[in-house]
């Protein structure tokens, strides 16, 4: 009868991990939508610094701005990718805070 318990519970056990393992892919799902329009907003911040370069003596300082931005929007970008390689809800969710608050 105690072996029978065992089995049971070790098979709810391993049941619970799967239902876990669905909610955290929710998260990191969304997580892949916001990253993507991350990359298009990259996109449109290095046609404006194209712009901006031919004319630069008029632009410098404006120039130098859109790159820092650029830089900050990479960076915000590559650490959104790996908390998705890495399956990481928590990080996921703090990007999708962010992101929401942006908008």
């Amino acid at each position: 009868m105690k072996i029978w318990k065992l089995i049971l519970g070790f098979f709810g056990l391993i049941a619970g991990l799967f239902a876990a393992g669905t909610v955290k892919s929710k998260e990191v799902k969304e997580l892949e939508g916001v990253i993507k329009e991350n990359k298009k907003k990259e996109k449109e911040i290095v046609k404006g610094i194209e712009k901006l370069q031919e004319n630069k003596t008029e632009n410098k300082k404006e120039i130098t701005n859109q790159k820092r931005k650029l830089t900050i929007h990479k960076k915000k970008v590559a650490k959104m990718e790996t908390a998705y390689e890495n399956d990481d809800v928590e990080d996921a969710a703090e990007f999708l805070r962010k992101f929401s608050k942006s908008k």
